[in-house]
């Protein structure tokens, strides 16, 4: 995966281009200086020495142009000593009886050096004005301070004002991401590719106890209570095992990592680490289960006894008793309220086992449950698979029972000896399930509503439900990244279409 910052960072900088121009700037005037310097000694000189004097003058202005710019920082130590050397020379030249005018080259050096101070000069200040710029051009974090406007014709002044503003907004934008993670709601922290801490924001010195800074991210957790891990190169931040755990004080806490990468390269800098604490959610988690135990043990268990006594007291009174058919039908009511209320809570749960599943074998064992209950009601029960061997991640009891509360409502709600059907249909990397009856239909102004908890439509007059079975379907098809649909019209019947995406 091509990431462009690094992508950017292969790209010759502006800094290059500026001073690649620069050199090509420099050798032009070089080009240019070295014959006007010739000329002018070859002017000022004697006539039989005029060729050699030029040459003389040529070759100290071209030493020193080029000292220039191999050694940019010694700008004024290499024209003043290129000076020198021409006054010496000129001096040592004269007691030979030799005469040779150093003008021309003192001229030469004393234009080099300007020139490529000025141009040197031009370069920063292009270069500030591009940086400062792109600055301007990034999205800014947070309200920025009033700049003060700058309403002179010194362009160097200006870039000046405006590099102390981009600066005081750089060391706002500092602060601004330390106090950010130093108050980050989880304990993080940023260690070298040695393991060696960084930096520990407030959370994590409170979740170990002490300050953090040099200590070595390994033994720090293994104090915590972290599983043991040996010493071995394995074993390092790179491999380190990302799993939740119980610290010596009994909070569960998750333990997540991210590398820290170089804009070019693929070797971590460094580590950022944070450990997250879940025990309020595993505490919720556990007194969910125990409720959800509670609700599907404890509470059936007496409905079942007042079950069983009326069957009891039936055969005994020896005669139907209005009275007892009434008790039934509400305890059985209790009963499906409490599955239903269990079937919704697994559903809206975070304990999902997905595995590769054959969704036609999820089809087949629905129908089957589906079977006796439409054969119940004369209802026709039919099925087309248009591959058998489609396969999605899924649940599968949980998908499965998503399934048959479908179809047991569409045979719920459909008349006698009428007909529902299960489709199932694959294209372009989907599996479509559409579920079709025959039923009384919903209305349009209904539809928004379908999938609220304990909502009941007009059409469902006269039928047994609490109205959590499609909340339930709904919240499965959700957790599978699923889609689901339905389109009805009254008096002809209802389609729930549900997507799911396909493994390849």
């Amino acid at each position: 995966m091509s990431n462009p910052r690094r992508r950017e960072s292969r790209e010759p900088t502006q800094v290059q281009q500026l001073f690649r121009q620069l050199m090509r700037e420099w050798f032009w005037i070089s080009l240019l200086l070295l014959p006007l310097t010739a000329l002018i000694s070859f002017s000022t000189q004697t006539a039989p020495n005029g060729p050699e004097a030029a040459l003389l003058s040529m070759c100290l202005v071209g030493a020193v142009l080029g000292l220039l710019l191999l050694r940019p920082r010694l700008a004024l130590g290499t024209t003043l000593g290129g000076m020198s050397v021409a006054l010496l020379t000129s001096a040592l030249l004269g007691a030979q009886g030799w005469w040779w005018s150093p003008v021309a080259s003192l001229m030469g050096m004393l234009c080099g050096y300007l020139i490529w101070n000025w141009r040197r000069l031009s370069v920063v200040l292009a270069y500030f004005g591009w940086e400062l710029a792109r600055l301007d051009a990034e999205p800014k974090v947070f309200p920025e301070r009033r700049r003060a406007s700058y309403s002179g014709s010194d362009r160097l002044q200006g870039q000046i004002m405006a590099l102390e503003q981009a600066m005081g907004r750089t060391r706002d934008t500092r602060r601004f991401i330390a106090d950010g993670l130093e108050y980050l709601p989880v304990a993080t922290m940023i260690s070298d590719p040695q393991g060696k801490i960084l930096l520990g924001n407030r959370k994590a010195r409170e979740l170990f106890g002490h300050s953090l800074v040099d200590g070595d991210v390994i033994e720090e957790l293994a104090r915590l209570g972290y599983p043991p891990l040996d010493h071995s190169p394995e074993h390092r931040l790179s491999t380190l095992p990302l799993t939740e755990f119980r610290d010596i004080r009994e909070r569960s806490l998750r333990l997540e990592r991210a590398a820290l990468l170089p804009v070019e390269g693929d070797v971590p800098i460094g580590w950022l680490l944070s450990l997250t604490d879940l025990s309020a959610e595993r505490e919720a988690e556990e007194q969910r289960s125990v409720m959800l135990r509670f609700l599907s043990h404890d509470l059936r268990a007496p409905h079942s006894a007042i079950l069983a006594l009326l069957d009891v007291q039936r055969h005994e009174a020896g005669a139907d008793n209005p009275l007892f058919d009434q008790i039934e039908h509400q305890v059985r009511r209790a009963l499906d309220l409490t599955d239903g209320f269990v079937q919704l809570a697994k559903a809206e749960s975070e304990a999902y086992q997905f595995r590769p599943t054959l969704f036609a074998m999820l089809v087949l064992d629905v129908i089957d449950q589906a079977l006796p209950i439409a054969q119940a009601k004369n209802i026709q029960l039919e099925h087309e698979l248009e591959d058998d061997e489609a396969m999605v991640s899924a649940d599968q009891p949980l998908l499965t029972r998503a399934l048959f509360n479908l179809l047991e409502n569409a045979i719920k709600y459909s008349p006698r000896e009428t007909r529902v059907s299960l489709n199932v249909r694959c294209m372009e990397g989907w599996l479509t399930c559409d579920v079709v009856d025959q039923g009384k239909g919903i209305g349009a102004e209904e539809l928004p509503d379908l999938f609220s908890q304990y909502r009941r439509f007009s059409s469902a007059q006269g039928v047994d439900g609490i109205g959590l079975g499609l909340s339930m379907v709904k919240a499965v098809v959700d957790r599978h990244g699923g889609q689901i649909g339905c389109h009805s019209v009254v008096g002809r019947g209802t389609t729930f279409s549900l997507r799911f995406q396909l493994l390849s």
